[in-house]
């Protein structure tokens, strides 16, 4: 079965693509005050619909039947890679999340959502495929603007972080998920550590807190998109202090040259880590893509980062060391 929405031709378009009817009936009357709706039941009826109805914006249930939501998605990006695609799951799965960027969605939502959750997020979606004259917004084949809504739309209402620590995790979050082509360019190792620095200042994380910032020669020089390693970075230490807070055990943060590397080490104070601390670190390796814990999903994130910038990335070890995280970037000398 499908319907088509009587309703004035200058209203966007949104077609709704779900096997349920009473989600769709629900869908419906979330938008139609604002938009015009089409409903569909399977791929191949909402296939057919977008050719002749031609929508503004789509959404998309992963489980249909016959074709998948994920197989869907990616025959409609064949069709147009700007239409905006919201994908709709019942399951909250960092991989799925991952998976569906990969293949073009625009945004992520899960079962339950609000009726505010569900118009922000397509006001969202539409506002940035249709970005003003100049912005950098535009729709490409090398940027999805994917949000993240999953699972870091849980982190932002966990007391874990603080509300300034959480817009400065969900901005980094952001981009590190985005395909965009990125600017490299050759900064020197204390630029990234003053921006790291900067960032704790912002985050109040600086004052009263006991960590280690060493000088790096000014000659060490990384390759890199600075505001993604320097927002990672300082997104991990964030977590890393407020993680070992709790216990009351500083943290050390440790740059260190090491021939032609930069290693950056997160390491606890003292001749112990807390097990509390420790499982924390461990759920990263037992579960890496399908956790909402906040310490796992921000490792997971900075491992991304990491890895874009050909980085070594390692996390958790009781002894000798009391490492929590070890990443090893490639670095070069500049004479002079």
């Amino acid at each position: 079965m499908t319907t088509l929405a009587k309703a004035s031709s200058s209203r966007q378009r949104i077609l709704v693509v779900d096997d349920d009817p009473g989600i769709r009936t629900a869908i419906r009357a979330m938008l139609e005050s604002d938009y015009a709706i089409v409903e569909a039941e399977t791929i191949k009826q909402s296939l057919s619909l977008f050719d002749q109805q031609k929508p503004d914006l789509i959404t998309l249930d992963i489980q249909l039947p016959e074709v998948d939501g994920m197989q869907g998605l990616s025959s409609f990006r064949s069709r147009s890679e700007r239409v905006p695609i919201i994908l709709i799951s019942g399951y909250r799965t960092f991989e799925l999340a991952r998976e569906a960027l990969r293949l073009g969605a625009n945004d992520y939502l899960t079962k339950p959502f609000t009726v505010q959750e569900l118009r922000d997020t397509v006001k969202s979606a539409l506002t940035r495929a249709r970005p003003e004259e100049g912005s950098v917004l535009g729709t490409s084949k090398t940027s999805t603007g994917f949000m993240v809504r999953l699972p870091l739309q849980d982190l932002m209402e966990n007391r874990f972080l603080s509300s300034q620590h959480r817009s400065y995790f969900m901005a980094f979050a952001q981009n590190a998920f985005t395909d965009k082509k990125r600017t490299f360019e050759a900064i020197a190792a204390q630029e990234l550590i003053t921006s790291i620095v900067i960032q704790f200042d912002a985050l109040h994380l600086v004052n009263g807190e006991d960590y280690t910032i060493p000088r790096i020669s000014h000659n060490v020089r990384l390759d890199c998109d600075m505001y993604l390693l320097a927002g990672a970075l300082a997104n991990l230490a964030a977590t890393c202090i407020i993680e070992t807070r709790v216990f009351k055990s500083p943290l050390e943060i440790i740059f260190e040259e090491h021939g032609d590397k930069l290693k950056v080490l997160f390491r606890k104070k003292g001749a112990n880590l807390s097990a509390l601390t420790l499982a924390a670190f461990d759920l990263w390796h037992k579960q890496p893509e399908a956790t909402l814990d906040p310490t796992a999903t921000i490792l997971v994130l900075v491992e991304k980062a990491v890895r874009l910038h050909h980085g070594e990335f390692l996390v958790g070890s009781g002894s000798p060391s009391n490492r929590l995280v070890e990443i090893t970037l490639p670095s070069h000398q500049i004479p002079g």
